[in-house]
């Protein structure tokens, strides 16, 4: 018996809905599909929806999962990234595919990869 049949939704709690939102849309391109004030915001990322969950009071919530986004172009992403003082690591070789690794405003960790044909 199959009980899942995908993944509907993955989210990050943020501190500030309307920075986060700025980040995702404005630098990330990502297109906001529903925002319910500063409690919920869906944007489309491809095939799958990323949230952003109610502001916390005190602090980022750390941990937890890592949304990773498929990159048609990691070098043009990094530079990307580098215009808008996105902090990020190096882009790495992982053999079959390239690998980035940034952070949203609130330190919430994404990765971006890029499968080698």
């Amino acid at each position: 018996m199959k009980l899942f049949d995908g993944i509907d939704t993955v989210f990050y709690q943020v501190c500030s809905m309307d920075r986060a939102i700025d980040f995702y849309e404005g630098v990330l391109g990502l297109t906001l599909m529903r925002r319910e004030g500063s409690d919920w915001a869906e944007l489309e990322a491809g095939d799958v929806v990323l949230a952003l969950s109610g502001e916390l009071a005190t602090r980022p919530h750390q941990g937890g999962a890592t949304v990773v986004l498929r990159a048609p172009d990691i070098g043009a992403l990094e530079r990307h990234l580098s215009e808008n003082d996105v902090q990020r690591g190096p882009v790495e070789d992982m053999g079959g595919a390239k690998m980035l690794q940034f952070f949203d405003p609130d330190g919430n960790e994404i990765v971006a990869l890029q499968p080698l044909a």
